[in-house]
């Protein structure tokens, strides 16, 4: 149950802050979070980070589909059974994907808005984060989780 309400978090939260800035904000229109540190920009992007695979909303549906057709397949086997850090993951991977997933279905592009100040970096959103959290869990689980998991199997062979 956690596991739903944590993507159903996420991906509100995301279409909360990207609805806010498409009413509220000009294109391009920017101000200050933390002076010099983050600024909230109106920024679309029809692609991928920095911009890549403009216009290729196809791919990107098609690869949200699999994302969560095998996060749900592997669910429901009770893969993530003792591997909460990796089920949050998985999660967040779905919430992230979803979240740019409803943008690129109803605008065709995605809606970015944090703005990093003190490097040069692609503006990112709710879900870019998500995303982005998840795949560090992920790594997190595979380098600690999975072999809890597989000493927990040998012990009981």
């Amino acid at each position: 149950m956690l596991f739903y309400v944590l993507i159903a978090l996420v991906v509100g939260i995301d279409q909360w802050v990207k609805y806010y800035v498409r009413t509220n904000m000009d294109l391009y229109e920017s101000y200050p979070l933390i002076e010099g540190v983050i600024n909230m920009t109106s920024h679309r992007n029809p692609g991928a980070a920095f911009g890549i695979l403009a216009g290729q909303q196809w791919f990107f549906l098609l690869s949200m589909l699999a994302v969560i057709v095998v996060v749900f397949y592997y669910r429901r086997k009770g893969e993530l059974i003792g591997r909460p850090v990796m089920a949050t993951g998985l999660a967040l991977l779905v919430a992230g994907a979803i979240g740019n997933g409803i943008d690129r279905m109803v605008f065709r592009e995605v809606t970015d808005f944090f703005d990093l100040q003190f490097v040069n970096f692609a503006i990112f959103n709710v879900a870019d984060i998500a995303i982005n959290v998840a795949v560090g869990l992920m790594v997190l689980s595979a380098l600690f989780e999975g072999r809890n998991v597989k000493e927990g199997q040998q012990e009981e062979s």
